[in-house]
C-alpha cells in the first residue's frame, strides 16, 4: 500500500541570497542539517530576513536533484496574501500551493477563432528535448548562426519542475534575449503566457507569440524508474506526432553520451531509443553527431537493434561548432554533472539537430551564415 510522506521543518530566514520577482533564495536556521530554501513568490508571498516558515524538506532529505533547497510551505509572518485581479485559472489545482493564472486562451477572448480553429504549424521548425539541459545549447545555436532574426519560443511542459522561475537557465536566456518566449502548459507554471494543454501551447506560439523555432522539453529535472515506459519524457513522442500532423518540422534530440557509467544510458539512452521505436509514429529525420568511427558503429548498432533505420530517415552532420555559439553567449550548461569538456556527444548531437534543424527552415541560402 502506497504511503504519501512529505517531511516538513521550521526555519527562520537568517539572509536572502537572491532575489527575482518570482522566486526567491534564502539561507534558513533549521535543524535539518541542509539550510538553503527557495520561495516562490506567487505562491507563498514575499520573504524577509527574520520570517518564520515551514519548509518541506522532503527533496533535499532524500537527496534527489533538486540542487540541495527546501521549499517554503508558509510563511507565518504574513498574515494574508492578496490575489491579482485577472484571470480566474488554476494550476497544481486542489492543492495547497495551487495558484491562480490567466490562460491565454481567455485572455484572447476577442481572437477566439484562434483557438477554435485546427493547429497549423505552417512548416515551423519544432525540437523535442527529453532534457531540459538541452534548451540553453538550442537556443544559442539558432539565434548565433540564423542570418535573420529568427523568433524563438519555448513551451515547458508539467512532466517536471512545474515552477518556471525554479530554471535559472531560461531566466538567463531570457535575460540575454536568446529566448523571447516562454509558455507553461498543463500545471507548470510562470511562462510569459499560460496555457491549458499542449495544443493550445503550439497554437500560442505559432499564432499568436509568432514563433519561428518552438522548442518543446519539460522543466529541470526528469524520472526515471528503470523500466522501459515509466520516464517522464515519453510524452515528447506524443507531442512530435501531434506537431508533425499539424504541418510541424519536426526534430527529436537523441540523449547520446560516451561517458555515461549506466549501460542503459550509453550512446543513445534507452529513453530515447523507446521513444523513436515505440511512441513516434512520425517519419522523421534522426540526427546523429560526426563522432570517431568506434562511437558511430556503436550508434549505428543501436539504431539496426531497435530497427529504426527503415522507420526513419538517418543523417550525421557535424555539431562541434554547438561551442562556438556556447562560448558566445557565455553558457556553460551541464548534464547529469558533466560539462562540454567531460561530455562532448551530448552537447554536438544537440549542435547536429540544430544544424540541420536551419538548414531545412529555408531552401534559400539565407538562413545559415
Amino acid at each position: 500500500m502506497n504511503q504519501f510522506v512529505l517531511e516538513a521543518y521550521a526555519g527562520k530566514v537568517l539572509k536572502i541570497l537572491s532575489q527575482g520577482k518570482d522566486i526567491t533564495e534564502v539561507i534558513l536556521d533549521t535543524e535539518h542539517p541542509v539550510k538553503k530554501a527557495l520561495n516562490y513568490n506567487r505562491i507563498t508571498g514575499q520573504v524577509s530576513v527574520g520570517d518564520q516558515v515551514t519548509l518541506n524538506t522532503t527533496a533535499a532529505s532524500l537527496s534527489l536533484g533538486t540542487g540541495g533547497y527546501h521549499f517554503v510551505m508558509a510563511n507565518h509572518t504574513l498574515a494574508k496574501l492578496s490575489m491579482s485581479p485577472e484571470g480566474h485559472g488554476m494550476k497544481v489545482r486542489y492543492t495547497p500551493s495551487q495558484v491562480k493564472v490567466s490562460f491565454i486562451e481567455e485572455e484572447f477572448a476577442q481572437q477566439k477563432a484562434i483557438f477554435d480553429t485546427p493547429l497549423n504549424l505552417a512548416g515551423r521548425i519544432v525540437c523535442f528535448g527529453e532534457l531540459h539541459s538541452m534548451i540553453p545549447p538550442l537556443c544559442a545555436f539558432f539565434k548565433y548562426f540564423s542570418k535573420i532574426n529568427l523568433r524563438i519560443g519555448y513551451i515547458m511542459t508539467d512532466h517536471a519542475a512545474l515552477p518556471m522561475a525554479f530554471s535559472k537557465n531560461i531566466a538567463y536566456l531570457k535575460e540575454c534575449s536568446i529566448l523571447d518566449t516562454v509558455i507553461t502548459i498543463g500545471n507548470a507554471f510562470g511562462g510569459d503566457v499560460e496555457c491549458v494543454n499542449i495544443y493550445t501551447g503550439m497554437q500560442a506560439a505559432s499564432a499568436i507569440q509568432k514563433c519561428d523555432i518552438i522548442l518543446v522539453s519539460m522543466g529541470p529535472g526528469i524520472t526515471g524508474t528503470g523500466t522501459r515506459y515509466g520516464f517522464s519524457g515519453l510524452d515528447m513522442g506524443l507531442y512530435l506526432d501531434l506537431a508533425y500532423r499539424y504541418g510541424g518540422k519536426c526534430f527529436f534530440i537523441p540523449r547520446i553520451s560516451f561517458a555515461e557509467t549506466r549501460a542503459r544510458h550509453y550512446g543513445i539512452s534507452h529513453h530515447s531509443l523507446t521513444i523513436l521505436k515505440d511512441i513516434v509514429q512520425s517519419p522523421i529525420s534522426i540526427i546523429l553527431p560526426s563522432l570517431k568511427k568506434d562511437k558511430m558503429r556503436f550508434l549505428y548498432q543501436q539504431l539496426q537493434e531497435n530497427s529504426l533505420h527503415g522507420k526513419h530517415h538517418i543523417f550525421i552532420t557535424d555539431g562541434r561548432e554547438i561551442r562556438n555559439a556556447m562560448e558566445h553567449y557565455g553558457i556553460s550548461v551541464t548534464t547529469m554533472g558533466r560539462g562540454m569538456m567531460e561530455d562532448p556527444a551530448f552537447f554536438y548531437t544537440i549542435g547536429a539537430v540544430a544544424k540541420k534543424a536551419l538548414s531545412t527552415f529555408c531552401s534559400s541560402s539565407r538562413v545559415i551564415k
